[in-house]
Parts: structure tokens; C-alpha cells; sequence
């Protein structure tokens, strides 16, 4: 296995656990906004308990995604901040402003009036939309082949302007980025769905609440993923012929069953093992997307191996996030343990 195969494992590594942390996260937010009724406010904070000790945490694997993409892979990431670079600030602007809003909603929790923590939640909650969707056209805009450049000069390499032939808007909003924005949308309202399941209070009304919503946006997310399947066809010819053979084929029927199974568990009431397939799913979606886009970085122009950094910077960063993922993973734990397990840490989260 080459040294840029083992790079881009570890960046697929970081964006799947950025979509199962940090996406749970603004499906969290998305279920905030939705928050109605007698209970909404009891919803609304159910919600901000359990993301509270964890937010900030969550968004370190996107920033360690970004460092892998941009030391390892420094021409891809020159090309797709300039040519992406309206959605990805969006991204960046979602992740910005809902942070700055939760932790509003967060600390207006103590003041004496509550119309301070609803409509500080309601702004969060909108806002949680956008990074995941804009992120989700931005994936689907690389990896469908849209994104096409002007020639530069030969002296200066073939990308190294990035500009993009087609402008800075017409590439990601075609069929299949937008169809990858929803269908990123609704994966984190899914996760977020399922992981509160287990936050509510077993038995209570929240939990069956948030179990119905599970299934509910479970099903939502089979219409839409069956929807993706002939948009990719026409609009994403390479990704589908990847998906449509050995092993991205056996990945996705995975992830169909694993979504499958984790509605059924849902419906069962197995909370544990619902959020264990949902887990699953999501990340057999990764691995399908992974393997139909190998060996491009960016279809159809720019591979792993043309885009890769020196053999000595790629080790060097190969070290570097082993020790990373050796200090990160064992203080997250940690973290988990006390907000999530110690009875008086969850108080205070």
C-alpha cells in the first residue's frame, strides 16, 4: 500500500468521524428548530444537554481533515478552496455562527426569562442546516466529475489557479451536489434522531418522541438515497460506475441493510443496536464513496498520486497523526466518560 493511500485513509478517517460526531451534532440543531409543543422546550433542552460537553470537541476532525488535505495533498486543496470556495465558506460560516448561538442558547439557560434560550435556539437550529448541506454539495460536486478548470500554463502546472471553466457556481448546483446536500441533511438529522434516543430518560416520552422522528427521517433517507441512484447515473457517471461494481457495490448494499436494520431496531426499541447500525450505515457509505472514487481526488483530473506531497512530508504527517489519534482518542474517551456516564458531570453539561 502506497504512502498516499495511507494519507488518504486517515483523511476519509477524520470526515467520517467529523459526519458521526459533528453531523449528530447539527442534526441536534436541526431538531431544535423543529421543536414544537407543549414539550418543545423540554426538547430543545434534552438536545443542549447532550451536546453541550461535546460541541467544540466534535469540530476537530474536520480541522484535522483539513491539515491532511492540506499538507498531504496540497494541489487538491489549492484547487478545491478556490474552485469550491463559495460553499465551503458557507460550511464554514454554518459552523461559525451555530457555535456562536449554542453557546448563547447554552448560558441563556440561567437567565431568568426562557425567551432569551428559545429564540437563541431557534437561530441555532436554522443555522444547523447549512453547514451540512452546503458540505454535502461540495463532496458531491468533486466527486461527480463537474468540476472541470481552465488550462493554465505549462510552466505553472495544470491546476495551479484552480479556476474553475464553468464558474464559481454552475459545477455544485447540478443534480447530483444537490442531491448529496439533502441526503447529507438528513443523515445528521437521522444520527441526531438515535443518539437522543439514548440521552432521553429510558421510558420517557422524549425517547419515544425522538424514536418516532428516528424512523420517520429513517425512511425519509431511503427515498432519498433510491432518488440519488439515477441522478448519479446521469450526472455522476463515474461515482455510479463505482458503486454499481465490486466492492462498492457490497458497501452500499451494507449500508442499505444496516439502515434497514437500525429503523427495525428502532421500532424494537434497541436503542443501543440502532445506534450501532446507524453507525454502521454511515460508514459503509464512506467506504462506497471511498472506493468508487479511487483513485481520483478530484474526478476526473486529479489523483491521489498526481496531487500527493513528497514520500517525506507524507510520513511525516502519517507520525504526526498516529500521535494525534493516540493523545485525541483516549482524551475524547475521557470526556465521554465523565459528561456522559458520571451523573453529576452530566448535571453540569
Amino acid at each position: 500500500m502506497t504512502l498516499e493511500l495511507w494519507v488518504a485513509g486517515a483523511l476519509m478517517i477524520a470526515l467520517l468521524l467529523f459526519a458521526l460526531a459533528g453531523g449528530a451534532d447539527f442534526g441536534g440543531g436541526i431538531w431544535t428548530m423543529l421543536a414544537r409543543g407543549e414539550s418543545g422546550e423540554e426538547q430543545a433542552r434534552l438536545v443542549d444537554r447532550a451536546i453541550g460537553p461535546m460541541w467544540e470537541a466534535n469540530e476537530l476532525w474536520i480541522v484535522v481533515a483539513t491539515v491532511i488535505l492540506w499538507v498531504g495533498f496540497t494541489d487538491a486543496f489549492v484547487v478545491v478552496g478556490i474552485a469550491l470556495f463559495v460553499p465551503l465558506v458557507l460550511v464554514l460560516a454554518g459552523i461559525l455562527i451555530r457555535g456562536a448561538f449554542f453557546a448563547f442558547q447554552h448560558e441563556s439557560e440561567y437567565l431568568p426569562s426562557q425567551r432569551a434560550f428559545q429564540l437563541f435556539g431557534k437561530i441555532y437550529g436554522s443555522v444547523s442546516l447549512v453547514s451540512p448541506f452546503f458540505f454535502g454539495m461540495a463532496a458531491g460536486t468533486i466527486a461527480s466529475g463537474r468540476l472541470r478548470f481552465d488550462s493554465a500554463p505549462p510552466e505553472a502546472g495544470r491546476f495551479a489557479t484552480g479556476t474553475p471553466a464553468d464558474g464559481y457556481v454552475q459545477a455544485w448546483l447540478g443534480p447530483f451536489p444537490l442531491i448529496m446536500g439533502v441526503l447529507a441533511v438528513l443523515t445528521c438529522a437521522y444520527l441526531a434522531a438515535v443518539y437522543l434516543t439514548m440521552e432521553a430518560e429510558a421510558g420517557s416520552h422524549l425517547q419515544e418522541l425522538f424514536r418516532r422522528r428516528g424512523m420517520a427521517t429513517g425512511l425519509a433517507l431511503i427515498v432519498a438515497g433510491a432518488a440519488a441512484f439515477p441522478i448519479a447515473r446521469l450526472d455522476a457517471p463515474y461515482l455510479w460506475r463505482g458503486v454499481t461494481q465490486s466492492p462498492g457495490l457490497e458497501f452500499m448494499v451494507l449500508a442499505a441493510l444496516a439502515l434497514l436494520g437500525s429503523i427495525t431496531l428502532l421500532y424494537l426499541r434497541r436503542y443501543w443496536w440502532a445506534r450501532t447500525t446507524a453507525i454502521l450505515e454511515v460508514a459503509a457509505v464512506f467506504a462506497a464513496w471511498g472506493w468508487s472514487q479511487y483513485p481520483y481526488l478530484i474526478v476526473p483530473d486529479i489523483t491521489l498520486q498526481s496531487a500527493a506531497s513528497p514520500a517525506s512530508i507524507l510520513v511525516a504527517l502519517l507520525v504526526l497523526s498516529f500521535f494525534y489519534a493516540a493523545i485525541l482518542g483516549p482524551s475524547l474517551a475521557l470526556l465521554i466518560y465523565i459528561f456522559k456516564r458520571h451523573p453529576a458531570g452530566r448535571r453540569a453539561g
